[in-house]
């Protein structure tokens, strides 16, 4: 169940988000709807951006910061899988 994200700076792209136990989904302002687990980031970015969801600042900023490192990463992954 998505839970609506708390946007204390008013500025955020996200909207909501939904907590796995190894994963975050997010929702864009866009309606757009990521998931990010720790097979296609990694744990450490997945643990960080739950904690800017649950205190509901910083997950916008830490995912746009991040996003070219996810696209690489999701993509290398891919490329593992199909080989």
């Amino acid at each position: 169940m998505m839970i609506p994200y708390k946007n204390l700076h008013r500025l955020s792209s996200i909207l909501a988000y939904e907590l796995g136990d190894e994963s975050i989904r997010i929702e864009f302002v866009s309606g757009a709807v990521r998931d990010y687990t720790y097979e296609n980031v990694g744990r450490d970015h997945v643990e960080a951006m739950k904690k800017c969801a649950i205190k509901g600042k910083g997950l916008g900023s830490y995912v746009m910061q991040n996003e070219r490192h996810f696209i690489a990463l999701r993509d290398i992954r891919a490329s593992r899988k199909s080989t």
